[in-house]
């Protein structure tokens, strides 16, 4: 977070520069596969799934981790809602942007939120983490990108959304209950 912090206030042209890099042209072809892309990384998309994983997890007898799972993606929702109005940075410039979005930039929730459902799924399905951990990276900078292609972040706002996500992760961790033992329905 702290870097994504660096770039907004001491690096503001680099910030700029960056963005102007990623940005996408507002006539490719690509443009609405971008906005299909980014949706992945939304609310709406990734509550819902760290729900039913949650579902699966308390129907398994697992509700411990099903309640860890759920504690931890809605506080670290919360801490980057919290983050966005202490900062209350604005969005870049309205003339660039590819999507309508209203709400503070900094940090990227969309950026978070892929990443901490995520790799809070990997803490929990550990066997699959040679799996998970890479997927986690694949799809949270996928998403990040589209952020930045879409002209709806700063880069500054992407960095401090994972770097989030990792603080929030990690220090859920901390609290992450044993798996159960399978159950021998012999």
């Amino acid at each position: 977070m702290i870097a994504g912090f660096a770039l907004w206030r001491l690096a503001p042209e680099l910030d700029l520069t960056l963005l102007m890099a990623f940005r996408l042209d507002p006539a490719s072809p690509a443009v609405p596969a971008i906005r299909g892309l980014t949706m992945l990384g939304g609310l709406a998309l990734l509550a819902p799934f760290a729900l039913v994983a949650a579902a699966g997890l308390a129907l398994r007898g697992d509700r411990w981790r099903a309640l860890w799972l759920v504690l931890t993606v809605a506080s670290g929702r919360l801490a980057v809602e919290a983050a966005k109005l202490i900062c209350a940075r604005g969005r870049p410039p309205l003339a660039g942007r590819l999507d309508d979005v209203s709400s503070p930039s900094f940090p990227s929730a969309h950026a978070a939120g892929t990443l901490l459902v995520w790799l809070a799924l990997a803490m929990l399905f550990d066997r699959q983490r040679r799996v998970l951990l890479p997927a986690t990276v694949a799809m949270a900078a996928a998403i990040g990108w589209t952020r930045l292609a879409l002209g709806v972040h700063w880069p500054g706002d992407v960095l401090a959304g994972f770097g989030l996500a990792l603080l929030w992760a990690g220090l859920a961790e901390r609290w992450l209950p044993p798996a159960r033992a399978p159950i021998n329905r012999a």
